[in-house]
């Protein structure tokens, strides 16, 4: 497990939250991740919008660390791995397939989000295996969009959630976050270049905010706060 990370258990399953933002777990050597956007700079570059390149670049690379230093034989990735039918190009498709190459023995699964229906597939040479929500995975259920599935904890994304902070000298700080909620556990975007959104669940129970390299358990107190 990554240095920061914090233990939790969910649907009866040891599973850890990742300062990197993603989602552990053990016992299935499964790496979960949410909202990965590969593609997203270049499309906006597409639309003549001055934005930094690396990005797709960079969110492989951070991959990559956590399947090595894991050892994971499993990626499932919660929605939204290309952000637009842009991406399906080759700055972007090369980079993709390259590290698909370096992890070959790695089991890919992608659950279709509302981006992948814009997008479409990645290429049948990324050998992913590509399904519709909800997915169910042992106790859990992997989703895109937030949802109830009977008898399964639902593992999703899309929201790109956030929690602000406010210091005592009045000063702010708005950071990603895992929310839990009764059968739910969202995850906050992965993609570097992404936003993020303080309109949680309403069933919000607890906030583990990701910071300074670790995972926070924090108190909750209300909506969006």
């Amino acid at each position: 497990m990554t240095a920061g990370a914090l233990s939790i258990v969910l649907a009866g399953e040891t599973v850890a939250l990742l300062p990197e933002r993603a989602l552990w777990w053990p016992r299935e050597r499964t790496l979960f991740v949410a909202d990965v956007h590969l593609g997203k700079a270049a499309s906006f570059r597409a639309l003549g919008q001055p934005v930094p390149s690396g990005t797709t670049r960079d969110n492989l690379d951070r991959l990559s660390h956590l399947i090595d230093s894991l050892g994971a034989q499993r990626l499932v990735v919660l929605g939204d791995w290309l952000h637009a039918a842009a991406a399906q190009q080759a700055q972007v498709i090369d980079p993709v397939r390259a590290w698909r190459e370096r992890h070959a023995p790695l089991a890919c699964l992608l659950v279709r989000g509302n981006h992948d229906s814009h997008a479409g597939d990645p290429p049948p040479a990324l050998r992913f295996d590509i399904v519709d929500e909800p997915f169910r995975l042992g106790p859990f259920a992997a989703c895109h969009h937030p949802q109830t599935v009977s008898d399964a904890v639902v593992l999703a994304g899309h929201l790109h959630p956030a929690v602000q902070l406010r210091g005592r000298a009045y000063d702010r700080a708005r950071l990603p976050c895992f929310c839990a909620a009764p059968g739910l556990m969202v995850l906050p975007a992965f993609g570097a270049f992404t936003g993020s959104t303080r309109e949680l669940p309403a069933a919000t129970e607890r906030c583990y905010a990701v910071g300074g390299g670790q995972v926070v358990a924090l108190p909750w107190v209300g909506r969006g706060r």
